[in-house]
């Protein structure tokens, strides 16, 4: 087994390299390996029992940066970002075992698409499998752009605005506020809803593992579920299923708005289903439909 260059999956700490394994099948078809650890400092068992979905979307984001570069001629100064990520796992199949879980990632490009030979998107369709077992599966679509297409110069530490409280730990699943990263409103109004300011913290080692001119998605991704883990309180979720949108990027000298609605359940197999949007000057950036199973 070996882990993936740290460069190729966008990542600069070691520690936070799930890629493991990578073999090309097809012209667009390819596995790869991923091992989720037990424990991780950030991605934590839920409620002791579950590895966290989460790692199922890092898996498919990596996997996206290494075969963009590997194989589909993607510079390494250019800037992949997530434009659509689905992904769905199955309880059963991610739970704790006595060693780290060893996962299979059977993968699929479609709608590859070039400007002048060089790649500008692509999509990624994943079955994740644990052995042989159907662990859940996973779309991702890429946008790809020279990072000078981005903002002219990077946002300045004095630049960011002034976080604001953290919320409860508890209320949003976590144990270390600085891994809360929902923030208490500025106005009374706010507070009474389902509502928060996102919390940026460019010094959270690995929700920014490495300098960034704008919020990572993983961030956002994070947002969805600590918003939905307040909007089922005082249940535990496990999200089995995350259908989430990047409209625009998320400015990190800009105040970002979340907002959570809990919408009905049509489905008897589900415990909850929460939307949920980030909304940056007025317009809406991201948004995301969390399906989650209430644990006791």
């Amino acid at each position: 087994m070996r882990t993936a260059p740290r460069h190729l999956v966008d990542r600069s700490a070691i520690a936070e390299v799930l890629i493991t394994d990578w073999l090309r099948l097809g012209p667009d078809t390819f596995r790869l390996g991923a091992q989720w650890p037990r424990g991780h400092t950030f991605y934590a068992p839920i409620a002791g029992s579950w590895h966290d979905p989460l790692l199922a979307a890092e898996s498919l984001r990596q996997a996206s940066v290494l075969l963009g570069q590997t194989y589909y001629g993607v510079p390494a100064d250019h800037r992949c970002d997530i434009a659509e990520l689905d992904v769905g796992i199955v309880p059963g199949a991610v739970l704790l075992g006595p060693r780290p879980a060893e996962i299979r990632l059977d993968v699929s490009a479609t709608d590859v698409r070039r400007q002048a030979g060089a790649l500008t998107g692509l999509t990624l369709e994943a079955d994740l499998l644990r052995g042989e077992i159907f662990a859940g599966a996973g779309r991702l679509a890429l946008r790809v752009s020279p990072i000078s297409d981005g903002p002219d110069s990077p946002v300045e530490p004095g630049d960011f605005p002034t976080q604001p409280d953290p919320v409860p730990p508890p209320i949003v699943g976590r144990l270390d506020e600085r891994d809360v990263v929902l923030g208490i409103p500025r106005s009374a109004s706010a507070r009474r809803g389902l509502e928060w300011e996102l919390r940026i913290d460019p010094s959270h080692p690995v929700l920014f593992d490495h300098p960034t001119d704008q919020v990572p998605g993983m961030l956002l991704l994070e947002a969805a579920r600590q918003a939905t883990q307040a909007a089922c309180a005082p249940y535990r979720v496990l999200p089995v299923e995350l259908r989430s949108a990047f409209h625009a990027p998320v400015e990190l000298d800009l105040r970002c708005r979340i907002s959570a609605t809990r919408l009905p359940v049509e489905d008897a197999g589900e415990d909850a289903v929460v939307r949920v949007t980030a909304s940056q000057s007025g317009r809406l950036a991201f948004d995301s439909l969390v399906v989650a199973s209430l644990c006791d």
